[in-house]
């Protein structure tokens, strides 16, 4: 998870956000079960500006969702607030993996992290990572709610999150081949900017590839 500034809002949604509200209200007035449709916040103009929001990343876990399935959150769930159906700051793009997040009841999202609301430097006081293990904070409740709401620590991102890690892995073990070969012992500008752009917003996992750059891999960041 890393800080995400949300861009204006689309047009579509500013023009018709009322009219679709409107709507949804009176289905709920007939059945209190009524979902609002998911055709009018998932319209493409709204997907493509969450898409830039991200850098296409999963809001929550850093995932690239170029060519896999995405879907629209509601962070704060309608069944708990139906006034934000088609709230902009309400809508955030999501893996399937962390929007079949823990419902209100069991954590609330006012107990959790909030990437588009807390910086970069009060996520890192509440979640860390151990390699490709995503952990909390020693002693932070709020990191482990986090974890815990919308599933970080599932089997499936650990492996995405060690694939990636190998990825780094290899770049470095490819930079060490060549300074042997070349007998330098100073890391030239290149090599510490191939790095470093794993850290980068628009990259995924970059949270977890900051800790692993400046733990193991201290060179890059000197």
């Amino acid at each position: 998870m890393r800080h995400i500034d949300r861009l204006p809002i689309p047009r579509i949604l500013s023009d018709k956000q009322n009219e679709w509200q409107e709507k949804y209200e009176q289905k709920l007035a007939e059945s209190l079960k009524a979902r609002p449709d998911a055709s009018k916040y998932g319209h493409k103009d709204i997907r493509q500006q969450l898409n830039s929001c991200s850098f296409n990343k999963c809001f929550y876990c850093e995932s690239k969702l170029v060519g896999t399935l995405r879907e629209i959150d509601h962070y704060v769930e309608v069944a708990i607030d139906p006034s934000g159906a088609f709230e902009w700051t309400n809508l955030y793009l999501s893996c399937n993996n962390c929007n079949d997040k823990l419902d209100h009841n069991t954590v609330p999202v006012t107990e959790a992290l909030n990437p588009c609301v807390d910086s970069d430097e009060e996520i890192q006081r509440h979640i860390t990572f151990e390699r490709e293990c995503i952990c909390s904070q020693a002693g932070s409740e709020k990191g482990l709610n986090t974890i815990r709401k919308f599933r970080l620590d599932s089997d499936a991102l650990d492996l995405k999150r060690s694939k990636w890690l190998n990825k780094l892995a290899t770049i470095v073990i490819e930079i060490d081949n060549k300074m042997r070969e070349e007998s330098r012992t100073v890391h030239s500008l290149e090599e510490k900017e191939r790095i470093c752009r794993f850290m980068q917003s628009d990259q995924p996992y970059s949270l977890m590839c900051e800790k692993y750059i400046r733990t193991y891999i201290s060179w890059a960041v000197s």
